[in-house]
């Protein structure tokens, strides 16, 4: 029975330790501060809309016509 009890509030320190280490760490992942301009990765946000320009059109366009004229030959077996 003592054995039981011990193993339990065992238990329950381990537990109570690794919930405060946790909460440590996800504290200290929310405090880091960002990367100066010049040095971060860009999110989608802080890129524009990317516009096509004729060359790309032109290589969707020829990619199209090839993937069409494959079709016909090569039926995937």
């Amino acid at each position: 029975m003592r054995a039981t009890i011990g193993a339990a509030v065992l238990w329950a320190a381990v537990v109570l330790l690794l919930t405060s280490t946790v909460s440590q760490i996800n504290a200290a992942a929310n405090n880091i501060p960002q990367a100066p301009v010049g040095h971060r990765q860009p999110k989608t946000q802080d890129v524009q809309g990317v516009q096509e320009n004729s060359a790309d059109r032109a290589m969707k366009q020829i990619d199209e016509n090839l993937k069409k004229k494959l079709n016909g030959i090569c039926r995937h077996c």
